[in-house]
């Protein structure tokens, strides 16, 4: 149907009756509306009725994206009901709450990655699944072998998933294709890479992998593995296996970047990140204790002969650098600035969005959570605290969500809303 005619039935439609049914509205006509809504319209719209919602998913189907600023899930409603999750949208500065998302998967439930809208979880007997909080549609995955990790009890397991697997993401949007996988970072002496396909009925090890790994991402249907020694291996999915076709091994490496922040009393922690550009590898620093002044102390700090007790020093991220990965002189190179570039760092596959089309996020600033998962339950009194924005301008770090609380558990992750 021609736009005029269209436009001259719905006018006659409506025109001839004062009254109609809102459900009545023209499908066309609410995909263009959906097309410019934010996020939370989207889901309310999907509610109103069946017409509605059959138009949404229409929409979405034609569109294949949701354009959302990505949300920070946080642990269930800190007043006692724990079977309300909330999400803070960063667009709006406020808290959404939702009742029984994960009710489904035990009390104990642990997110390992997010990608696409959807989570990979374990749940409280260590099963993995994906699962999209605002769909609500859960896909279970095959167990993961023991023998995969270090030897262990599978009925212990549950108890220690933690310590297991360091990210998981996918290599394909669920909501749109049935072709989709998930690869798997696991811990070990040196961390391993696996994955499954939809349909598959157990988990395969990568062949000719290194290991030793950092962050994983997908990109281009290509996965891209950052090592410890800052090398970036590529692999295909065309067969049924997994194919490396390429590894990318820097002549420069990188190097202890403040002198302020002695060798010894920190950590560091690499991602990988494709902008719309480059392939970026960002380094975090984090002071291991941390005193309430900010100053990075040694672990004998923490008792004096005054204190009966010791003193509560949590460790807090200190700084980020940013490099960029030549892929022509295979060298990084130091890079001050991320111009409009906003990225999102932790637990969910690391990604980069323009400040031009989310203007309610900050330019030349890294989000970041807490994704310290071997330290997450040493202390009782913090973990899952580490998140904020850290602006490359002034190199200053700024609270993106108030709290009181030092200890959150689970740790907060990215996710950015998908309603399908």
């Amino acid at each position: 149907m021609s736009s005029k005619a269209w436009k001259a039935e719905t006018e006659t439609k409506y025109s001839s009756s004062s009254s109609y049914s809102w459900s009545d509205l023209p499908a066309e006509l609410l995909g263009l509306i959906l097309r410019k809504v934010p996020f939370v319209d989207t889901i309310r719209c999907k509610a109103v009725c069946s017409s509605w919602r059959s138009a949404a998913t229409q929409s979405q189907a034609q569109s294949h994206s949701i354009q959302s600023t990505p949300w920070l899930m946080l642990p269930s409603d800190q007043e006692g009901d724990f079977t309300t999750s909330r999400f803070f949208n960063l667009a709006e500065k406020k808290v959404y709450k939702m009742k029984d998302v994960f009710g489904a998967f035990g009390d104990d439930v642990w997110c390992v990655g997010s990608c696409h809208g959807w989570l990979v979880m374990l749940d409280d007997e260590a099963n993995p699944v994906i699962f999209n909080p605002f769909s609500r549609v859960h896909i279970q995955l095959p167990l993961i072998p023991v023998e995969f990790f270090n030897p262990i009890d599978r009925s212990k397991f549950a108890q220690i998933k933690k310590d297991f697997i360091s990210k998981a993401i996918l290599f394909a949007d669920p909501s749109h294709s049935n072709n989709f996988g998930v690869v798997v970072m696991i811990y070990g002496t040196l961390s391993s890479l696996a994955f499954c396909k939809q349909g598959d009925t157990t988990w395969t090890n990568f062949v000719g992998e290194n290991r030793g790994y950092y962050d994983i991402i997908c990109h281009d249907n290509r996965l891209y593995a950052l090592r410890y020694n800052c090398s970036v291996e590529v692999w295909e999915f065309q067969s049924a296996l997994p194919t490396k076709i390429s590894s990318i091994e820097p002549t420069t490496t990188l190097k202890h970047v403040d002198g302020n922040l002695p060798r010894d009393k920190v950590s560091t922690q690499l991602y990988l990140v494709k902008t719309s550009s480059d392939f970026l590898i960002i380094q975090r620093t984090i002071g291991n204790f941390v005193n309430a002044e900010g100053d990075v102390v040694d672990e004998s700090y923490l008792l004096s002969s005054s204190d009966t007790q010791p003193l509560v020093c949590p460790y807090r991220t200190k700084l980020f650098c940013v490099y960029k990965l030549d892929l022509s002189k295979k060298m990084l190179v130091k890079v001050e600035s991320l111009k409009d570039q906003v990225v999102f760092l932790g637990g969910n596959q690391s990604m980069s969005l323009s400040s031009h089309d989310f203007s309610e996020c900050v330019s030349n600033a890294i989000y970041f959570t807490d994704d310290r998962w071997s330290e997450m339950d040493v202390d009782y009194l913090y973990g899952g605290h580490d998140f904020g924005l850290f602006n490359l301008d002034d190199e200053e770090i700024r609270p993106i969500y108030y709290s009181d609380l030092e200890k959150f558990d689970p740790p907060p992750f990215w996710i950015t809303p998908n309603p399908w």
